[in-house]
């Protein structure tokens, strides 16, 4: 057992490796995202980021120290998160993300009315032009049959081949839909990471437990 013990106790202290380091991009795209996203979510990723990186010092430190008290608040750790990630994937409105994106869009289109330059970043961000299409700034009087420089690839409007002709509203509804397989595959890869983890870490806190008992005896 003590060379499978090892095996398992380095893998272990591997996967946690990763799973650190998967952390602290969650938590930089949480930042990041900040924003772009409802506060709530943008917590409950940083939450969630930080859930991730504590138990992978709980994994670590157990594994290294033999310690079983260590390995079973990583192994209630590692359930909470495996809880937490399923609720995610089965009961969170998965266009949330799409529909604030969306409002967003709304948003700035009513205060580019008022405030000019409102809409420049997500027209850059989205290469999209106007709600609905460059023509929403064509048939305004303010802008008098003219479109802002960030309707246009590398912010030149010279060319008129570089204006972008679809508007931000379908545009992000294209970005978000694409996005949404990518979270499905990010969300299924995270659920298995964390069994498998789980699995390791549930083997070794028995056989130390286990051990601990027989020395006690």
């Amino acid at each position: 057992m003590g060379c499978a013990t090892g095996t398992l106790k380095y893998s272990l202290f591997l996967f946690n490796a990763l799973w650190a380091i998967l952390g602290i991009l969650v938590l930089v795209f949480a930042g990041l995202g900040w924003g772009a996203m409802p506060d709530q979510y943008a917590i409950g990723i940083l939450v969630l980021g930080g859930i991730i990186l504590l138990t992978s010092l709980f994994g670590c430190c157990g594994a290294v120290r033999e310690s079983p008290r260590m390995l079973w608040t990583y192994v209630s750790l590692l359930l909470v998160l495996l809880v937490l990630t399923v609720a995610f994937m089965f009961l969170s409105p998965k266009d949330v993300f799409k529909k604030y994106a969306l409002q967003t869009v709304e948003t700035h289109w009513e205060k580019e009315q008022t405030e000019p330059g409102s809409m420049d970043y997500i027209q850059r961000m989205y290469s999209c032009c106007g709600r609905e299409s460059p023509r929403d700034y064509l048939n305004s009087q303010f802008w008098n049959n003219t479109v802002p420089d960030s309707c246009c690839k590398n912010g030149s409007c010279v060319n008129p081949l570089n204006l972008f002709v679809q508007g931000c509203l379908g545009r992000v509804e294209e970005a978000f839909e694409d996005e949404q397989s990518t979270l499905s595959y990010f969300e299924w890869g995270l659920l298995g990471f964390d069994a498998v983890i789980l699995l390791l870490a549930a083997v070794l806190a028995i056989h130390y437990t286990n051990r601990q008992r027989r020395y006690n005896y």
